[in-house]
């Protein structure tokens, strides 16, 4: 009998982007181009408009637009970007006659794409108040003076605009935690801020997704998923790729874990730097909550500005420290240059080491001698390290926030050296520059246990997500505060000079 393996690997390779089903609020066409046939349609057609799916299967959109609506259309598709033109204003009315929809077109896979979802009424007076609204969160952003003062408008601002019950700013670890970093909220909203989560609750097709497609929307997770028919588009043979679509329906597993959080309705934005997420805007709602299309469209434009201002942050201050790098960098030079014994000018003299790179400790190792600097491991200890070094043939720039999962044995050096850059400058003779960082250890937050529980059910196991959000803590060690990359990358640097300047390669 085989064994059955449980784990994550079917959340994570869950087909998201193809659910074959909508949510029942609006409505799905999937059009051939160029004569606009309709190959696919959301089954909640009849009930939207009063015709049967099987009427308009393989019939010109012209079975139910006018030739006007069916010109906007065209125009909209004839665009560079089509999604530029939305919403269509096509006041298409309901069969039940008491609300009126508007279009939405984008282009996808080979096919067109025309969604129906009730009409935005941010028109005359209301338009201008919106508008103003906006006006004035995007000026709070470029004034905000700090990166945290930045994230409170934000939420302050989307949960003014949206009516959300909780507006959150969720930034990802390079693992793929993520943390709360901000949040707004009103009533008796249980406050998530400082809470960290763990990256299976954001699988990575997911995060793909949320590049692709920068909003999500979920007006209510007890919706019934509306089918697509016929399930199979009959000219790719493929089920249809929702990946951009506004309606595109929800895992049930998602659903499940914001009913467990008692969250009834949620939306999500994209914070994008350099092309990769770096974190959402995360909305809650207690109850059922559409919102607007103009408005998503705005959050959308928020998010982006708001990318914008960290990326400038981040700028200012990369460049901040590459101009102190590069001036500390021409000062060791010069006194490597004007030693006896090029390496211990970086630890005698001022600068040292310690000023290049924010450590502790530092040392210098060249073959049987450490010169030691700062708050580091003994000296026997450092010589110790250096023979684990070069006896596991590390990279010659090697890098740690915790020294101990790679070498068991360093574990009694974790109070001055949790953290470790071991820069490789010869090998024989040993030949090393070292930077420490000492265990930070901390108190994580997490909301609710990380880990996924696996329940029995009447067809076997199956993945439950967490039924309780509570903080639940954790405390971790044999950790120093990671290195930053343009640490990183001002060691390497640094690698080059030696090579350079002491041994005139």
């Amino acid at each position: 009998m085989n064994e059955v393996v449980i784990n994550l690997d079917n959340c994570a390779r869950e087909p998201i982007h193809i659910p074959g089903t909508i949510q029942p609020h609006g409505l799905l066409f999937v059009l051939r181009e160029p004569d606009l046939h309709i190959l696919q349609v959301s089954e909640n057609v009849e009930v939207m408009l009063g015709i049967p799916a099987e009427n308009l299967l393989d019939q010109p959109l012209s079975k139910f637009l006018n030739a006007a609506q069916i010109a906007k259309v065209q125009f909209a598709l004839d665009s560079v970007d089509p999604r530029d033109n939305n919403p269509v204003e096509l006041g298409l009315s309901t069969a039940k006659g008491d609300a009126q929809l508007d279009g939405f077109v984008h282009r996808h896979d080979g096919f067109s794409y025309l969604e129906f979802e009730p009409a935005s009424l941010a028109e005359g007076a209301r338009f201008l108040d919106f508008y103003r609204k906006i006006t004035h969160l995007t000026t709070a952003l470029h004034a905000a003076s700090s990166l945290p003062s930045l994230l409170s408008e934000a939420t302050g601002g989307i949960s003014a605009m949206t009516g959300f019950d909780r507006v959150m700013i969720y930034r990802f670890a390079e693992s793929g935690e993520g943390e709360v970093i901000a949040e707004t909220a009103v009533g008796s909203m249980d406050p998530y801020l400082g809470l960290w989560y763990p990256a299976s609750d954001i699988p990575e097709q997911a995060r793909r997704l949320y590049v692709l497609n920068p909003i999500r929307n979920v007006v209510d997770v007890d919706f019934t998923p509306v089918p697509v028919v016929p399930v199979i588009n009959p000219e790719s043979n493929r089920p249809v790729d929702m990946t951009y679509s506004g309606l595109r329906s929800v895992s049930p597993i998602h659903c499940e874990y914001l009913r467990n959080m008692g969250v009834a309705a949620s939306m999500s934005v994209s914070i994008l730097l350099d092309g990769k997420l770096w974190g959402l805007i995360a909305c809650h709602h207690r109850s059922a909550h559409y919102v607007p299309y103009e408005t998503r469209k705005a959050c959308t434009f928020i998010g982006q500005v708001l990318s914008g201002e960290i990326a400038r942050r981040q700028q200012m201050d990369e460049a901040s420290y590459q101009s102190h790098t590069t001036a500390t960098q021409a000062k060791l030079m010069q006194l490597m240059a004007g030693s006896s014994n090029p390496l211990l000018g970086l630890v005698n003299s001022s600068p040292t080491l310690l000023d290049l790179i924010p450590a502790e400790g530092a040392a210098v190792v060249q073959g049987d001698k450490a010169h030691l600097l700062g708050d580091t491991p003994g000296y026997d200890d450092v010589m110790d390290l250096v023979s684990l070094l070069k006896q596991n043939d590390v990279p010659t720039t090697f890098v740690t926030k915790s020294l101990k999962n790679h070498f068991p044995l360093t574990d009694r050096m974790r109070d001055t050296a949790s953290g470790l850059i071991a820069l490789q400058v010869e090998r024989d003779p040993a030949t090393y520059a070292l930077f420490f960082r000492p265990e930070v250890t901390q108190t994580v937050f997490w909301g609710g246990n990380p880990e996924k529980p696996v329940e029995a059910s009447e067809d076997g196991f199956r993945l439950s997500p967490r039924k309780s959000f509570e903080a639940w803590k954790e405390e971790v060690s044999g950790q120093s505060l990671p290195w930053r990359k343009n640490e990183i990358l001002a060691a390497q640097e640094l690698r080059n000079l030696i090579t350079v300047v002491a041994f005139g390669k």
